[in-house]
């Protein structure tokens, strides 16, 4: 297989025929014997051949001194070899015919240059007889769908694996192995599990594109170091969401600190963070921030397919619970659901006065209730159209596990309408017997309420998803000529900026005091002054921005004083002038910018502009070109946002023109990216704007544009 690798020639590498394991053994302190009895515990029914020179059986079977002397060529093979010994072996099996192999063997591309090299030669000699490869630093595939466990971890050793439609593709092996682990308790099964390690061959969007199509999965979950091939992650995002099969994600490498990890972990360049987010955004692949979490969501939306949820309605045996949970739901932007007038009438016959709103107290209930007011409660609450998900919040009360069974009941009668439940086991031992009874019932369950937020916010945001419309070119807005290469001063970046429709604000260049009062008299005051250098970034940082120069005298003496500011905090800067602006104003200062990132093209960015960019970090990226919607919403959901809106008399800002400003900008990466790929930069920072109808205009700007 030299092309591209396919779903279906996948599908043939996750379901070998035969299996050779490269030094098997009896010996379970050794990747090799793990692996070996893990994968006959659970009884796979192909063909499996140990490759051991020195034993003549192992475990009742027949071994075989290599893979040339097995009785045919394996579909696959598995080795943890030392490294030195692994081309070799690559070599051996690939003359053979054997289709796949997987390589747990580590220090490879992950221990660098001289690894890199060894770990390409492997790749090109399996490649050479159409052999696919997964790892090397790996810790290879379990796929209960398949009854095949080729992997050493000792998560594998259980009685017996757990099938259920949940895919998961990991660049950790550790991690894979420990989630394993830890879902297993949960009750939370895998069609299939692989981990691709240093995607030398096989990699990450290879395997995702195997689960959208496999008709066992239904949730695909990912944890991602690095994105080989970004343009197919955009492409396969698409048809997951087309084929309906929820796509969630945690990436590491979101910090500084996580991208130096990443990388030293398995040679993957983690990208930028931002730009993938926003891509994930457009796309509607949930990144998630740990990855328990995530299996979690996953194990909730199997259970309860293509459900919509922005709303709950909380069930407690605490009013205390109830109020805790009500304050963490409205930081993680999910919404108390509100009953009905129907709803309330009908809880108010089983509890006192206020204790049937939401968050319902079971404790408030009457006295003379009735005995499974938890099952009544649920039913009544979950039947209200108004409510999409009853999240069950259990504290330590005298029957927690008989609670539980009554409110699943409940969730279960006809009237609930099947609404999705996610239980929250606050307890210790004292909730274990009612774990046990929700793993037997399949229903979803997380033990702290920051847990159960991560999945109610994934879920919300996967469920409400809105597909962007198309980006429109603003009819005036023609292609913008890209500039020769180079770093664009103030000046040069204002008029690329005009060129692309985006409000500047008048500005000459002054070298003397005689020119600035000459400009003044045709620009009018008040004035602003700013320093002209290719070595400055930071204006003000210099003393070389001068604001509100209200007449001639003033306009010399402040002229005068950032000579001598820039003189001193600059000394080596090259100055080639000043210039001399109209002083624009604006009730909010924005930050809007545009730029190339190396994986997923042209962006765009927005926030809190002026002094408060770095203070606040309040920013959101787009990729670009984007459309006003989405522009608008961008806008829309900064920390900043309150301030775009009316208040104590003063009248709402110009999001419109914000809004055209990055839909322009957008057009304008757009044009400067090019087919080439062109890198390029731009900031504007401060864009003002004004009041509603009034507009924004760009006072600051800076670009950079190299060459195709």
């Amino acid at each position: 297989m030299t092309s591209p690798t396919s779903s279906h020639s996948l599908k043939s590498l996750l379901n070998p025929r035969s299996v050779a394991v490269i030094g098997a053994s009896e010996d379970q302190t050794k990747f090799g014997g793990r692996l070996y009895k893990t994968l006959l515990q659970h009884h796979y029914d192909g063909a499996v051949y140990p490759i051991n020179p020195t034993r003549d059986q192992l475990f009742g079977l027949k071994t075989y001194p290599s893979v040339t002397d097995t009785p045919q060529a394996p579909d696959m093979v598995v080795m943890a070899l030392p490294r030195d010994k692994v081309k070799d072996e690559i070599a051996a099996c690939a003359a053979r015919g054997a289709k796949a192999g997987i390589i747990i063997t580590s220090k490879f591309s992950d221990a660098g240059p001289e690894g890199l090299a060894l770990e390409r030669e492997v790749v090109a000699t399996a490649a050479a007889h159409g052999m696919r490869l997964i790892g090397p630093n790996c810790l290879g595939l379990i796929s209960p769908a398949n009854k095949l466990v080729l992997c050493s971890s000792p998560a594998v050793n259980v009685p017996q694996l757990i099938e259920a439609p949940i895919g998961f593709i990991s660049q950790s092996g550790a991690l894979m192995g420990t989630l394993f682990d830890r879902s297993y308790g949960m009750g939370i099964g895998f069609s299939h599990c692989v981990s691709v390690g240093n995607q030398a061959d096989l990699e990450l969007n290879d395997f995702v594109e195997f689960l959208i199509e496999d008709e066992r999965t239904q949730v695909i979950c990912s944890y991602v170091e690095g994105i080989k091939t970004p343009q197919r992650f955009v492409e396969l995002a698409r048809r997951a969401r087309a084929a309906g099969k929820p796509w969630l994600m945690v990436k590491a490498g979101a910090t500084d600190d996580g991208r130096r990890a990443a990388y030293s972990h398995t040679a993957s360049l983690a990208g930028d963070f931002a730009a993938l987010k926003a891509i994930c955004e457009r796309e509607n692949v949930v990144l998630m921030d740990d990855p328990l979490d995530m299996l979690s969501l996953a194990r909730a939306m199997v259970r309860y397919p293509r459900r919509q949820v922005r709303n709950v309605a909380v069930f407690t045996t605490s009013g205390g619970g109830g109020a805790i949970t009500a304050d963490q739901l409205s930081r993680a932007g999910v919404g108390l659901s509100t009953f009905s007038d129907a709803t309330m009438a009908a809880l108010s016959e089983h509890y006192s006065e206020g204790q049937g709103a939401n968050p319902i107290d079971v404790g408030g209930r009457k006295p003379d209730a009735t005995s499974d007011i938890g099952a009544v409660t649920a039913e009544l609450a979950l039947a209200d159209p108004g409510v999409d998900l009853g999240l069950m919040v259990l504290t330590t009360a005298p029957d927690v596990p008989g609670l539980t069974r009554q409110m699943a009941d409940g969730a279960d009668r006809p009237a609930a309408g099947g609404k999705p439940t996610l239980y929250v086991m606050l307890p210790g031992r004292v909730a274990a017997p009612a774990r046990e009874f929700l793993v037997q019932r399949s229903l979803p369950y997380v033990d702290t309420l920051a847990e159960a937020m991560a999945v109610l916010r994934g879920w919300k945001a996967w469920s409400t998803y809105q597909e962007p419309a198309a980006p429109v070119r603003p009819a005036d807005m023609a292609a913008t000529p890209v500039p020769a290469a180079g770093t664009l001063g103030e000046a040069a970046s204002k008029t690329l900026l005009g060129q692309a429709g985006i409000p500047v604000n008048i500005e000459r260049l002054v070298r003397s005091a005689d020119e600035a009062a000459e400009a003044a008299a045709e620009l009018g005051f008040p004035l602003v002054l700013k320093v002209v250098s290719p070595d400055i970034a930071h204006k003000s940082d210099v003393g070389g921005v001068a604001l509100n120069i209200l007449d001639p005298d003033d306009l010399r003496r402040r002229l005068a004083l950032m000579q001598a500011s820039v003189a001193r905090a600059a000394p080596s800067a090259r100055i080639d002038g000043f210039s001399l602006q109209r002083q624009e104003a604006g009730e909010l200062e924005l930050i809007v910018g545009a730029r190339l990132d190396p994986q997923f093209g042209p962006q765009v960015l927005v926030g809190a502009g002026g002094v408060l960019v770095e203070l606040l970090k309040d920013i959101a990226v787009l990729p670009a070109p984007v459309d006003a919607a989405s522009a608008r919403r961008a806008v829309e959901n900064l920390k900043i946002a309150p301030l775009l809106r009316a208040y104590r008399g003063r009248a709402a800002l110009d999001v419109d023109a914000a809004v055209d400003v990055i839909v322009r900008l957008g057009w304008l990466a757009h044009d400067l990216a090019g087919s080439s790929g062109r890198d390029f930069e731009i900031e504007v920072n401060p864009l003002k704007l004004r009041q509603q109808g009034h507009g924004a205009v760009a006072v600051d700007a800076r670009a950079r544009i190299a060459q195709a």
